[in-house]
C-alpha cells in the first residue's frame, strides 16, 4: 500500500498511516433482577453506544411508566459507555424526577461506566 505525502510522491505507509480497525459490533442486554411496586433493579451488560442507546432508552422509559418508588440501573457489566450512553441516563434522570421516582444509576465493577459518570459529575452533570 502506497500513500502520497505531496503530488506524485509515493512512499509505503506504515502501521502508523493505518487507520484503527473498527470496533466490533456492540451489544447490549439487559434484565430485570428485581421488580416490585417499591423498585425495579435492571442490569444492563455489553456497550451502550449510538447503536444500542436508543434501545436502552426505550427500556428505562418503559420501567419509569411504572413509576416504581426507585429505579436502579446497574452499569457493573458494561464494557464501554459512550456520549449517547450518557444522554440517555440524563434523559432518565429528567424523565425520573418528573415522574417522583429515585433514579440510582450504580457503576458498579465496571472501569468504562465508572469512568464516564465521573467525567460526568466533573462536569458539573448529576451524581447519579
Amino acid at each position: 500500500m502506497t500513500t502520497c505525502s505531496r503530488p506524485g510522491e509515493a512512499r509505503t505507509a506504515t502501521a502508523h498511516d493505518r487507520l484503527p480497525s473498527p470496533r466490533a459490533p456492540s451489544d447490549l442486554r439487559t434484565e430485570v433482577r428485581c421488580k416490585s411496586a417499591d423498585a425495579i433493579v435492571v442490569e444492563v451488560t455489553g456497550e451502550i453506544d449510538g447503536r444500542t442507546a436508543p434501545r436502552l432508552r426505550a427500556t428505562l422509559a418503559g420501567h419509569l411508566r411504572a413509576r416504581p418508588a426507585v429505579l436502579r440501573v446497574d452499569l457493573g457489566e458494561v464494557g464501554f459507555l459512550g456520549s449517547a450512553g450518557l444522554e440517555v441516563l440524563l434523559q432518565a434522570q429528567r424523565d425520573a424526577e418528573a415522574a417522583d421516582v429515585h433514579l440510582v444509576v450504580d457503576p458498579g465493577r465496571s472501569h468504562a461506566a465508572g469512568r464516564a459518570l465521573r467525567v460526568l459529575g466533573d462536569l458539573g452533570g448529576p451524581v447519579f
